[in-house]
């Protein structure tokens, strides 16, 4: 058995010796949470911003069964980064652009983690999340560090900028929801702002699988799910007594649609 399978993400990142890698201690802790379910999987992952290397190296340690682990940087000197371990590779580009998109998927075209560590820009974040949400396979997690420079100006951010990263993942909230909204506008609509600034568009049928949004300090953790898994599904009314509100009985089965007023009210 792999020693490392016992240890955890901190633990890991304690007894680390190789090529330097920084974290929050949040987020290791979030991670270890996070990604525990993945750990014994052939999982393959993305981290955009790769630095020193150090992350790669850990992720390989944490993920003993990973097919592939990947970083890509725009740093041209990350070019210079070799690895002991093969699983490990480095794509040399701006993840944003079409050529870094086609290089990361010429060496996995899906991912079951995707973390983003890159720019911290709104732009960059909200670009990567258009280009690579759509590699990630159902079930698995799209991972954005460092949100609080959402709130920062330099940055492209701000306190209630309404373009800001921070609000982009806010505003992924009403595309889960989107069945809710009682008008016929699509689910890309919540993120129109988005779309005008910085010249992106997102694909309807990978915004349906976006299952849920959980937000810690700084990060944004989206998860991915196919579309039936994330309608809100039919009313389900089980027992036999109801003296309070009997009515409730006949709701059992009904689709949220049969909850809506008559037209005209």
């Amino acid at each position: 058995m792999n020693p490392d399978c016992s240890k955890s993400l901190r633990q890991l990142y304690a007894e680390h010796t190789g090529k330097l890698s920084h974290k929050w201690t949040s987020y290791l802790l979030e991670y270890e949470r996070l990604f525990a379910p993945f750990r014994d999987r052939p999982v393959s992952l993305l981290e955009i911003g790769v630095q020193n290397g150090g992350s790669l190296e850990l992720w390989s340690r944490y993920f003993p069964r990973a097919t592939r682990i990947v970083g890509c940087d725009i740093n041209p000197k990350c070019a210079q980064l070799t690895f002991e371990e093969p699983r490990i590779s480095v794509v040399v580009a701006d993840a944003c652009s079409e050529a870094g998109v086609a290089a990361v998927r010429s060496v996995a075209d899906h991912y079951d983690l995707v973390i983003d560590d890159g720019s911290h820009k709104s732009r960059d974040i909200i670009r990567a999340f258009a280009e690579y949400f759509p590699l990630v396979n159902d079930g698995g997690l799209y991972v954005c560090e460092d949100l609080c420079c959402g709130y920062w100006s330099e940055f492209e951010g701000g306190l209630l900028d309404v373009r800001s990263s921070i609000t982009f993942f806010k505003q992924l909230v009403d595309v889960i929801n989107h069945e809710h909204w009682r008008l016929p506008n699509p689910p890309s609509d919540a993120l129109g702002d988005f779309t005008a600034r910085y010249e992106v568009r997102f694909d309807a049928a990978q915004l349906a699988r976006v299952h849920s949004v959980q937000f810690a300090n700084s990060l944004c953790m989206v998860r991915k799910e196919p579309p039936p898994d994330n309608s809100i599904g039919l009313q389900v009314a089980v027992g036999s007594t109801a003296d309070v509100e009997p009515a409730v009985k006949s709701m059992h089965n009904l689709p949220v649609s049969a909850l809506l007023p008559p037209r005209g009210k």
